[in-house]
């Protein structure tokens, strides 16, 4: 084959148009702002990508950082992008020409036979062979081969290699951003959890106290016993909520370990002493809803699968069309190998032209399914959409009403402190019966209780705002994440990380 007609071949193939639909990037309707919000202004609208940095707890920052570099979810993330990524570069090969080395050792056999007599009779032979010949052939050289893409298959899998990475890669963040919520998150439920088991044992001392001084007014016949009993059940009622307290401290840092790529007992050291619970900023404005769709990863993960399922359309539609293959061959060849020189020169070419006739619908059934998973990524994007802007507002309006809730909690806390002391006094005098010191104090325990909860409740809340505006993976994590690494695995862990999650940002 002439090299002419193959650079012909070569510039009629990049002009050649792929079949099957180009991929637009879907548009969808948005809301102008949020529920009962004013439109933010474009300062207040940047939000801290670094969300758990508005906590202002040291302990939770760096929780996070470790769990970034050895949280195995992130890790098996990074090796399925690895992976996409290698089948890439196979399908952006199989659009080459390609060139393998062959070597054959082949024995012949020619069978000669005689014709026809002069007087137009058989021979003696009856035109059967009457002599043989062994030909051995040895022949080396090279085989290169191409499929020609005059109808853009081999582009439009190309087109869904790419996507499929980058859906992989929006997969990874997407990862990331619930690592980052189930760590604060857990983190939260530990220190409140330790506030909990503190209003619980301080409840106990005090009421082990009214115990003591009703026995006491007992035994001096002041009280009767069923004051006594009364006291001591209630002390007892207060005394079993502790072990379920200590259960759920235990609990969370084997879930923060976990989290960490770690042993479950191995932050107990750490982090097993009673901390305050992180405040939390008294409001929040978030983005506009529109940048919602460049925010969140798993919006931006459907949007690339729905470019994977349009361009897989195009790789079924090309299956329809003919195929034309290019083959040569380049090398020597000779009857003996002592004799295999640059002299025995051999080469050959072919080309092959194969054209779908009659398949009993096989190939349109395959392009009617890929319009249909199309159809049905579409949806699922818009479904995505709908889905963020549902898990925003619901977070939003639970993080304001339970301010609201924490408010009121903190009156009633006063109020039944300000009760126990009243009481207490009071049946100290003789002027009250007992039971308003018991009723009391158990108002005051559970006041305290629901409001520690509360605090949970307000932050959990904000940490899962900041998981629905789909925050987080924006913003490198500190170069001083790795000042605990071991060894240069774990550093090469944090690179990948910096260079993957944290690239490409809207």
């Amino acid at each position: 084959m002439k090299p002419s007609f193959l650079v012909c071949l070569s510039m009629t193939l990049s002009a050649c148009t792929a079949v099957g639909p180009d991929y637009k990037p879907p548009t969808v309707s948005t809301p102008k702002q949020w529920q009962g919000m004013a439109a933010p202004t474009a300062a207040q609208a940047k939000q801290a990508d670094a969300w758990w940095q508005t906590f202002r707890d040291p302990q939770l920052n760096q929780l996070i950082n470790e769990a970034i570099t050895a949280n195995l979810d992130v890790r098996k993330a990074l090796m399925r992008v690895k992976d996409v990524r290698a089948q890439r570069v196979a399908i952006y090969a199989s659009a080459l020409p390609s060139m393998t080395a062959r070597s054959n050792i082949s024995r012949r056999l020619n069978n000669t036979s005689s014709g026809s007599s002069a007087a137009g009779g058989s021979s003696a032979g009856g035109g059967f062979g009457i002599g043989n010949q062994l030909i051995d052939i040895f022949q080396t050289g090279f085989d290169a081969q191409w499929e020609l893409d005059f109808f853009g298959g081999v582009r439009r899998a190309a087109e869904a290699a790419d996507a499929t990475v980058d859906s992989e890669i929006e997969n990874s963040r997407d990862i990331l951003v619930t690592l980052l919520a189930e760590v604060a998150r857990n983190y939260l439920e530990l220190r409140a959890n330790q506030q909990l088991l503190g209003i619980t044992q301080a409840n106990v001392t005090s009421q082990a106290d009214t115990l003591a001084l009703t026995q006491i007014r007992q035994q001096s016949g002041l009280a009767d016993s069923l004051a006594a009993v009364r006291a001591e059940a209630q002390l007892a009622t207060t005394q079993a909520q502790l072990p379920n307290y200590e259960s759920q401290i235990q609990q969370k840092l084997h879930a923060l370990s976990l989290l960490l790529g770690k042993q479950p007992a191995a932050l107990n050291g750490k982090l097993q002493r009673p901390a305050p619970l992180p405040s939390v900023a008294a409001t929040v404005i978030p983005d506009l809803p529109s940048e919602l769709l460049k925010r969140r990863p798993d919006i931006r993960r459907a949007e690339r699968l729905l470019a994977v399922a349009t361009a897989n359309i195009g790789v079924a539609k090309a299956e329809l069309y003919p195929k034309l293959n290019l083959t040569a061959f380049l090398g020597l060849q000779n009857m003996s190998v002592k004799d295999v020189t640059p002299i025995g020169k051999s080469w050959s070419t072919a080309a092959s032209l194969t054209l779908p006739i009659f398949n009993w619908g096989n190939l349109q059934a395959n392009v009617s399914s890929k319009q249909a998973l199309s159809e049905e990524a579409k949806l699922s994007y818009e479904t995505a959409v709908l889905t963020a802007f549902k898990d925003v507002e619901d977070s939003l309006i639970a993080y304001s009403k339970e301010q609201q809730r924490h408010q009121a909690l903190a009156r009633a806390v006063a109020a039944n402190q300000l009760a126990v002391q009243l009481a207490t006094e009071r049946y100290q005098k003789g002027l009250t019966a007992f039971t308003e010191v018991l009723d009391s104090q158990q108002a005051l325990y559970q006041t305290q209780s629901s409001q520690a909860e509360s605090n949970l409740m307000v932050a959990s809340n904000l940490v899962a705002l900041y998981k629905a505006l789909g925050g987080g993976w924006q913003t490198p994590v500190s170069t001083s994440m790795c000042q605990d690494c071991k060894n240069s695995w774990a550093e090469s862990i944090h690179q990948e990380v910096k260079a993957l999650l944290y690239k490409n940002q809207p």
